[in-house]
């Protein structure tokens, strides 16, 4: 009888799995989801605050302490109380674990202590607020953010396979939970570079009568790619059709139009030189379409490409004239060190379309799981070893050097991150890398992206909110990036130099700070609104 319960059950719940992947809305997949944690007891799992995995107690202790200062109006002490610790692995918090038992989210408890962080820093953000000195606020403000952190998304490489980015970035964009650091790597540049260069409204205008389905796919100059035809192929067709997909824009042009930091990744096509990431900040005059060229130039089907910039005067230039660049996939598919350093990144959620990466473990913590990742770590030494005795002791061409120089660069590469979000197909699917698909093929591609990205949206939602709130908040307080730099304390090494800059002047004026028409529009309509506040 018992096994007979089971059984009915267990297929119960694959028709519920079935109908959650055939789902034709992220309403409708959340609506079949909250049937799936009733039918198999994790909305109750949810409901119960205790858990092994954290510290349950003091998170409730906490709540209520926040609750209780925020409903006083006592905000001297509730700024002290927040002042405590602000981070996403509070009390353990933010482990995986916690985020896969129910699939409309995790422990109601921790759901309400982040709402009540988030309720609690809106409280205090108003400037009229008398209670708390303005700059005090400020400071905490950016101490946290810094030290909180925040979000990044970073889409892989993986040819035509890479159109499956565009059905992520739609359903993190419908429902308001797409990062603003984005990072594309090769076929991920491209859409990176869609996305980056267009507003919310603007990209998702894109998939009204499958609009971007049918552009991507007609092919108007009847490019034909394949292994081994770099020579052949025709680089002006390949330029006019990307010009149909990406407007003429630099980094800089794109991230005052949206908001956004794009990142794309790029590898040298020569040995000894490293790998970059374009952007706003690092590359800002440097053109998106030349980046993306750069990115997705497979070595074998594509030229090494030459990247462009805007001059002063708005002409077009070779950027870095001597170096030549290819796919940013051989160096750094996922860039987390460089996106940590230069935004303060420590959060990544990625969208892997290459089957068997990125996925999550499927060894539990124990014996095996250590001998595996020994093993995998062994095998990595022994072959990364190989490789500099060839590379040191053997003569060895140009070619040979840069081919080893990318070996070396993949096998200290990592594809997993906090959140991954990996399509349902399997290796049967690599063989579609180089392949041209049809309308209806792109269309059924794309919507993989969406069903992959609706289960792991209630994890995104949750693990993002304090960091999003945190930059809604400085979004408001400062002028513009530049503005907190300059009223930041300088240390003394940092005064020196500038006195030597001064010193090498000799007395000549300070030279005038360059900014765009709509930076400086922008800049000037906020800061004509804090003098009005």
């Amino acid at each position: 009888m018992a096994n007979s319960r089971f059984s009915l059950m267990s297929r119960a719940q694959k028709k519920m799995d079935r109908d959650m992947q055939q789902a034709s809305s992220y309403e409708q997949w959340h609506e079949l989801a909250q049937n799936h944690d009733r039918q198999t007891g994790a909305e109750l799992w949810r409901k119960k605050p205790e858990s092994g995995l954290y510290d349950s107690a003091n998170i409730s202790l906490r709540l209520q302490r926040l609750r209780k200062l925020r409903k006083k109006g006592d905000d001297n002490a509730l700024l002290f109380a927040l002042n405590e610790g602000i981070h996403g692995n509070m009390e353990g918090m933010g482990k995986s674990a916690l985020y896969q038992k129910a699939k409309c989210g995790t422990k109601l408890l921790i759901e309400e202590y982040i709402d009540e962080i988030c309720e609690s820093l809106t409280h205090l953000a108003p400037r009229r607020l008398q209670s708390v000195p303005w700059a005090d606020r400020i400071e905490f403000f950016q101490r946290a953010s810094h030290c909180y952190g925040r979000s990044a998304l970073m889409l892989s490489g993986g040819g035509t396979l890479g159109y499956f980015h565009f059905g992520v970035l739609k359903a993190l964009i419908e429902q308001e939970l797409c990062p603003v650091v984005i990072s594309g790597a090769s076929a991920g540049a491209f859409v990176a570079a869609v996305v980056g260069t267009r507003t919310d409204s603007e990209y998702l205008a894109l998939f009204e009568d499958n609009y971007l389905a049918r552009e991507l796919t007609s092919n108007n100059a009847d490019i034909k790619i394949g292994i081994g035809m770099a020579k052949k192929i025709d680089m002006r067709g390949i330029k006019r059709e990307m010009a149909r997909h990406i407007p003429d824009m630099t980094f800089l042009e794109a991230y005052e139009k949206t908001g956004r930091s794009i990142n794309i990744t790029i590898s040298p096509a020569e040995p000894r030189q490293t790998s970059r990431l374009l952007n706003h900040i690092a590359s800002p005059n440097v053109t998106i379409r030349s980046a993306v060229l750069a990115s997705s130039a497979v070595p074998g089907i594509f030229p090494p490409v030459q990247l462009e910039a805007r001059d002063v005067e708005g002409k077009i230039k070779p950027y870095l004239p001597s170096r030549r660049w290819i796919d940013g996939s051989v160096s750094q598919d996922l860039p987390a060190k460089r996106l940590a350093r230069m935004y303060g990144v420590n959060h990544f959620v990625v969208s892997q379309v290459l089957p068997g990466l990125g996925r999550e473990d499927s060894l539990k913590p124990g014996m095996r799981k250590i001998v595996s990742d020994a093993s995998i770590a062994a095998t990595k030494q022994v072959v990364r070893g190989c490789l500099d005795f060839v590379q040191h002791r053997a003569r060895v061409g140009p070619r040979l050097a840069t081919a080893i120089e990318a070996v070396n660069a993949l096998i200290d590469q990592q594809f997993k991150a906090d959140v991954n979000i990996v399509p349902g197909f399997g290796d049967t699917r690599l063989a579609d890398i180089l392949r041209t698909l049809d309308e209806d093929e792109m269309v059924k591609l794309m919507a993989a992206g969406e069903r992959a990205t609706w289960p792991r949206l209630p994890i995104i939602d949750t693990t993002t909110r304090i960091g999003r709130t945190l930059d809604g908040i400085l979004h408001e307080f400062e002028v513009d990036e530049a503005h907190w730099l300059r009223t930041a304390p300088q240390t003394e090494a940092a005064m020196k130099a500038d006195a030597a800059v001064r010193k090498t002047r000799r007395g000549k004026p300070a030279a005038k700070t360059r900014r765009s028409k709509r930076a400086a529009a922008v800049i000037d309509m906020k800061a004509a609104s804090r003098t009005r506040a």
